[in-house]
């Protein structure tokens, strides 16, 4: 079996589980006669840089993908990067059998995404995604600003990678009913993470010392130890406290972790109580752990961290929170301590009063118990099982939705013609250039080109569509008196026989291959109702805007799709999203995407740059300014009141995170400051 491994981590590196897992995971499908490759991304190797170690070949890039590096934030641009290498791959080797990846930072979003678009490359891989610790869950407990762009589109990363993945697999219970409450309906299994034991400790004389190991966060419970040995100290408990690892913001002051700790606990590292290290090779942390009287993980939330892995199979005593996986390693009293985070000082005081010999006893049964949970050749066994029967099942027809609505009838028909609605208004000079692109569009793609006049008074435009309905007879026009760019559409929408329905505006173009891709893609699915694409400007502006699938609460909040050019079906845009004339000053594209949502319509965006838009100083969208912007989504919210009180507590704080909507280019990278 040809295996891939997507990992932000790999040794030599060490930031946290995710390279202990990869590593290992790595190590062992290699044992067992697989081909397995690694990916991951080193800013400190040029270029790529392939090495084989231990038989697994393991390919570093630094450069992140030069066609997104402008236009998105850094773990989007790291998902695209992986998703694009992988191409790569795939041409240079063939398709591997399974591609396996972190959740965290959204890493196989667009591989996903690209899947489930149908990307001729992607459409068929098998993609598991093995949980560790979402920043979509840690972020709210570790106080973070959890709605501050681009942080908070990372979570949606994360969401929708879970939710798309073939398979998920969580290393712990915990983490399991953690997800499922956050996503529910999302199905997870539970695979311990594999481990290998160390070579069994010699004698240990442990020393009268509290170690905590892991990163310095609010959320593995750091200042919950402090303020519980900070009356120990007090009343005459001599046991110092190593804390070691890497140092983290902390959101609310504005600094560092240490700092914080250095400022609120002063006294204590006087006097040699408190001692903060900084994180260390793992021989050196080694040592930390066999000399170490207790190891205490205090976290308010935890997968099931290798540091209680590494601590137990070294027979150290540990005391744990029963907030994590630890709960599920640990037997209470015997192979270790659990507690709440209320009673940890009292038990951190009972654990250190325990004799020379229980201690050893309850170290011996810890390794045990490890060794138990966590043997490579079940975890192995295990998975194996998991994919064997996952291969069985059909292919989905639901597209991967995050946060799903109840439906709207799914279409009485998804073959046909595909009716192309041009709405023109003195457009003369660039007229030509749309018809043209949709010439281009594959002969197989049967179609209906509609121009709707809406009452030109140029005559220079005039003549060009009397021209064009010569140059291109299979152009229907229509020409109306002037009533506004909703009108136009809505007209030609009703004039329309398709059973796919596409708008473009009179100066923009398309892809030839956008509008095949879109029919594909709502033709596979029974849970879409229209289809979007990244979009390329040209003319005044040449960049790139990446759009991304419409779902609330941020599509309530800015439009994430290039809404005037979408691919629908016809039915469900008659039914759920004509535009409404009100919307005089623009944005009735917007609103209508905004109704479709409200009414259980979904939609997906293909990560190309297949809709090219002009960029024109004199163009509808030019005359935006922040008053008619303010008035323009005041009659969104006025129109679709229902789902914007579903949506108002993330409303409130993604305007109060991030300022107003129209400041907002793209939810991957950060708006600009506010003055």
């Amino acid at each position: 079996m040809k295996y891939w491994l997507l990992t932000t981590e790999y040794p030599p590196y060490f930031g946290g589980g995710i390279a202990t897992y990869a590593a290992l995971m790595a190590k062992i499908l290699h044992s067992h006669g697989h081909d397995v490759r690694v990916f991951v991304y080193d800013n400190e190797v040029q270029g790529i840089q392939e090495t084989i170690g231990q038989g697994v070949s393991v390919t570093r890039f630094s450069e992140l993908a030069a066609d997104s590096r402008h236009i998105m934030g850094f773990s989007a641009n790291l998902s695209y990067s992986y998703a694009a290498i992988v191409a790569k791959y795939i041409a240079k080797e063939g398709p591997p059998d399974i591609i396996e990846s972190q959740e965290y930072l959204g890493l196989p979003y667009y591989l996903l995404q690209r899947k489930h678009t149908l990307d001729p490359v992607m459409a068929r891989m098998r993609i598991i995604v093995t949980a560790h610790n979402p920043k979509f869950l840690l972020d709210p407990i570790d106080r973070a600003p959890t709605y501050q762009l681009p942080d908070y589109w990372t979570g949606e990363m994360e969401r929708f990678s879970l939710r798309a993945a073939d398979t998920v697999i969580s290393p712990s219970s915990f983490l399991k009913k953690a997800l499922q409450e956050s996503l529910p309906g999302l199905e997870v299994t539970v695979i311990p993470n594999p481990y290998q034991l160390p070579e069994t400790p010699g004698p240990l004389t442990r020393e009268p010392r509290l170690l905590f190991a892991g990163r310095l966060q609010y959320f593995k419970g750091v200042l919950d130890l402090l303020n519980q040995l900070t009356p120990l100290w007090d009343a005459g408990f001599q046991w110092p406290l190593d804390l070691v690892g890497q140092d983290t913001p902390y959101y609310l002051k504005g600094h560092t972790f240490a700092e914080e700790i250095r400022q609120r606990y002063a006294p204590y590292i006087k006097k040699r109580l408190i001692a903060i290290r900084p994180r260390m090779p793992a021989d050196e942390l080694d040592r930390m752990y066999r000399r170490a009287g207790l190891v205490v993980l205090p976290s308010r939330f935890d997968n099931l961290p290798y540091v209680l892995l590494e601590a137990m199979s070294r027979e150290c005593v540990v005391v744990a929170t029963r907030t994590g996986g630890q709960q599920e390693v640990i037997v209470d009293k015997e192979s270790g301590f659990l507690c709440d985070l209320d009673t940890l000082g009292e038990t951190i005081e009972r654990a250190s009063r325990q004799s020379i010999d229980e201690n050893r006893a309850m170290g011996r049964r810890a390794r045990q118990r490890v060794a138990q949970w966590t043997e490579p050749e079940a975890v192995y066994r295990k998975k194996t099982e998991l994919l064997e029967s996952w291969q069985r099942r059909q292919t989905p027809t639901l597209f991967p939705v995050v946060r799903p609505r109840s439906q709207p009838p799914t279409a009485t028909s998804k073959s046909g013609l595909l009716s192309i609605v041009v709405p023109y208004y003195n457009l003369g000079s660039y007229i030509f250039d749309t018809l043209d692109s949709l010439m281009k569009v594959p002969a197989d793609v049967p179609k209906e080109i509609i121009v709707v006049d809406d009452g030109s008074s140029d005559g220079v435009s005039i003549a060009a569509l009397r021209k064009a309905a010569k140059t291109y007879p299979q152009t229907t026009i229509y020409r109306t008196v002037n009533q506004g760019l909703a009108r136009a559409r809505n007209f030609g929408a009703s004039k329309a026989s398709g059973t796919f329905l596409a708008f473009l505006d009179a100066d923009d173009t398309v892809d030839p291959l956008y509008y095949p891709r879109a029919i594909q893609i709502l033709q596979h699915y029974d849970n879409l109702s229209f289809i979007g694409c990244w979009a390329q400007y040209f003319g005044a502006d040449r960049h790139i805007w990446p759009t991304w699938n419409p779902e609330p609460p941020y599509a309530l909040f800015h439009n994430p799709l290039n809404t005037s050019a979408l691919v629908y079906l016809r039915e469900h845009f008659l039914a759920y999203g004509l535009n409404d004339p009100e919307m005089e000053y623009g944005m009735e594209d917007y609103e209508s995407l905004v109704r479709m949502i409200a009414q259980g319509c979904h939609g997906a965006s293909i990560p190309e740059p297949y809709f090219h838009y002009r960029v024109r100083r004199a163009s509808m969208s030019r005359a935006f300014n922040p008053i008619n912007q303010q008035y323009l989504y005041r009659l969104i919210v006025q129109k679709n009141p229902h789902i914007y009180a579903e949506y108002a507590q993330d409303l409130f704080f993604l305007l109060n995170a991030n300022g107003p909507q129209f400041l907002v280019d793209s939810p991957s990278v950060s708006p600009p400051a506010r003055p």
